[in-house]
């Protein structure tokens, strides 16, 4: 890995390496017939642990309190502490984080062929290269992990409505325009009283300006860079309209019409998985950087595959989602 690629990388994460080899391990996997020994196996074990410990502890502290002598407690309910864990701790949530720094760009350069389930293995590496250059410092560890996460933001916000993260909606754009993942930079800068504040810039391949967000934290100011970025966007027309390309459209012609908008760079082509069920088969759909997937049954794989088809389709536009009883009337 050149010195170019080490300082793009370190800026996208937000973290200077001591030692730079840890860097280039991370982006090493393991194929077949390869040295375990060398490559990021060992890194990715390190994350995993690292990666559960250090937001237990980012939690305990956002919503923990210990008074002296008294027993520890949250201040919201068990359950919802472990739902936000399964939520931040998703194999789903860590890969699209990988796509969204724009890291995966960096993945087939560097490795030998296409890896299983690498963006999210690399997310495990990255942690534990860190974890061992900070000689395991939870404080370090957990800065890096609030920023890849955007976990400020998550807290704030809740899981429920993904896609309306500034970054991410940025990072769909760029998926929809088919041009080049966003590009930030960040700087460290004191105000008029002395104040440490971040300051981001955002670039995208497809619109000659930079776009800057300030912040208490270098998440929050891409956040914001991110939030100015889309307003531009929106303002001057430049966001596709997935809903006017998508037409009319109803059960027989879903899948055409899924097909169409993919082959337009809305999303990547849909995947469906079908088996045989109860007087028929259940078919469901699957689309790649897409959270949501859905069920169809019918008597026929066809149809099965369509009503799940359709049932993709008004979700991605912005329409209620069917019920299988009105699909089957």
């Amino acid at each position: 890995m050149n010195s170019t690629t080490v300082k793009n990388i370190e800026n996208i994460i937000q973290y200077d390496f001591s030692n730079k080899n840890l860097l280039s391990q991370a982006f090493l996997f393991d194929i077949e017939g390869g040295n375990e020994a060398i490559s990021n196996t060992p890194l990715i074990i390190i994350g995993k642990r690292s990666i559960n410990f250090s937001l237990v502890a980012l939690l305990s502290e956002y919503y923990g309190g210990l008074s002296k002598g008294k027993p520890f407690k949250y201040s919201i309910g068990t359950d919802q502490i472990n739902n936000i864990l399964d939520n931040l701790e998703s194999k789903d949530f860590y890969r699209n984080s990988i796509n969204f720094l724009g890291l995966s760009q960096y993945i087939e350069a560097l490795s030998e062929g296409e890896i299983e389930c690498a963006d999210r293995k690399l997310f495990d590496a990255l942690v534990g290269a860190v974890a061992v250059d900070s000689n395991f410092d939870s404080k370090v560890i957990g800065k890096l992990l609030s920023f890849m996460l955007d976990i400020d933001y998550w807290l704030d916000n809740g899981f429920d409505n993904f896609d309306e993260n500034p970054t991410i909606k940025i990072y769909n754009f760029t998926v929809a325009a088919n041009i080049d993942s966003p590009k930030y930079s960040y700087k460290r800068q004191k105000d008029e009283f002395g104040n440490l504040f971040y300051k981001c810039s955002l670039v995208l391949s497809s619109v000659n300006d930079e776009f800057v967000g300030v912040g208490s934290t270098a998440s929050e100011a891409r956040s914001n860079a991110a939030s100015v970025c889309y307003s531009y966007l929106e303002d001057n027309k430049l966001i596709a309209d997935i809903k006017k390309d998508a037409g009319e459209f109803n059960v027989e012609n879903a899948m055409d019409t899924l097909d169409n908008l993919a082959l337009k760079g809305y999303f990547m082509l849909a995947d469906y998985n079908t088996q045989e069920a109860k007087e028929g088969y259940k078919a469901t759909i699957k689309i790649e950087g897409i959270e949501n997937t859905f069920d169809g049954f019918d008597k026929e794989k066809n149809g099965a595959r369509s009503k799940a088809a359709y049932k993709m389709l008004c979700y991605l536009v912005g329409n209620p989602v069917p019920k299988d009883e009105e699909l089957n009337k």
